[in-house]
């Protein structure tokens, strides 16, 4: 079980190369992967055997990570993000044509979330990239909150986990729709 547990450089080595990590957030663990690797965020779907209509969440470290995969949004809009950015808020935003088609869905919007969990905010930091994140669990069952479990469940060459604690929420993060301000799930 040992050689599965990565620290944050080896973390970030094992999402460059194209493998799945276990990883905290504020709430609850996920299972994420470098949102451009295709083959990675494939086998997300089959260890969760997900529905492939079912989106991911985007982790990003700002705004501005992911500004151009995403329509031309008011300052009005970007005030309200901030007022929940970094935080554990995800937001629907419409995304535009420069987003690869893997990440593309039916509804023309990603779930997008800049997170205060520090251990999170490193991973994302020293990864410069865009990481996709689901909660850690088989589709439809529940959500899986001990890297032991989880690497039983997901045991597979490709998954490993950041050995790093969970933040003190309880349940997966908001989610609020930024066209409309609907609140998706709470």
């Amino acid at each position: 079980m040992s050689s599965k547990s990565l620290d944050i450089n080896q973390s970030i080595d094992w999402l460059n190369r194209g493998n799945i990590l276990a990883h905290p957030t504020e709430g609850v663990w996920g299972l994420g992967c470098n949102a451009f690797d295709e083959l990675a965020f494939k086998k997300i779907y089959d260890l969760k055997k997900r529905d492939r209509k079912k989106s991911f969440i985007l982790l990003v470290n700002s705004y501005q990570s992911i500004e151009k995969y995403i329509t031309k949004i008011s300052k009005a809009d970007i005030d309200y993000l901030n007022e929940y950015w970094p935080g554990p808020v995800t937001f629907l935003i419409q995304y535009n044509n420069n987003l690869p088609e893997h990440l593309q869905n039916e509804t023309g919007k990603i779930a997008v979330r800049v997170s205060n969990h520090l251990p999170i905010k490193a991973l994302i930091k020293g990864f410069n990239g865009i990481m996709v994140s689901t909660s850690a669990n088989i589709s439809g069952e529940a959500i899986i909150n001990d890297p032991e479990k989880i690497m039983l469940t997901f045991d597979d060459d490709c998954t490993a986990f950041y050995n790093e604690d969970l933040g003190k929420l309880k349940k997966p993060s908001k989610i609020i729709d930024l066209t409309s301000r609907a609140i998706i799930r709470n």
